[in-house]
């Protein structure tokens, strides 16, 4: 074999053996995820689902699971606190964690209309409530999730 094919066959064993370990080393290097992120993650991976299906009635029994999903993640992450609550002021952090935990019990109430308009096959209804979950959602993070720069 010739020393080019040879560093060809040697470069493709070691990106073989190396890129599947990638994406474990990027987490490690980076900060590790709090509860609250892991509970949020679950929650945002759910919805976004529901948001796809939300209009299709046949798909009622998926959707039910993933509101059942939601309330799981979300009951969850009203007992936490987000990160950005240690860098409020010693002062404003009870009534910063006290706005965050009323608001994630409201996103909690909020999914029972959700669940009870999809038992019923009123999906006109679950989209409007997803349409308005969303919305929270959006205002939830704007208000208490740290924003990552951008560039």
């Amino acid at each position: 074999m010739n020393s080019l094919l040879k560093r060809a066959l040697l470069l493709i064993v070691t990106l073989s053996v190396i890129t599947p370990v990638l994406p474990s080393l990027h987490a490690s290097a980076g900060e590790k995820h709090s509860e609250l992120e892991d509970a949020m993650e679950k929650m945002n991976g759910a919805f976004r689902k529901l948001r796809r299906q939300v209009a299709d009635a046949t798909k009622n029994a998926n959707s039910l699971e993933l509101v059942a999903n939601l309330r799981a993640a979300s009951e969850k992450s009203v007992d936490l606190a987000p990160k950005l609550a240690a860098e409020r002021p010693e002062a404003e952090r009870p009534a910063f964690i006290a706005a965050y935990k009323k608001q994630m019990q409201e996103f909690v109430a909020a999914l029972a209309p959700l669940e009870a308009a999809l038992k019923a096959n009123n999906n006109a209804e679950a989209e409007k409530i997803v349409a308005d979950l969303g919305a929270r959602q959006k205002q939830g993070h704007k208000e208490f999730k740290k924003q990552e720069k951008k560039g």
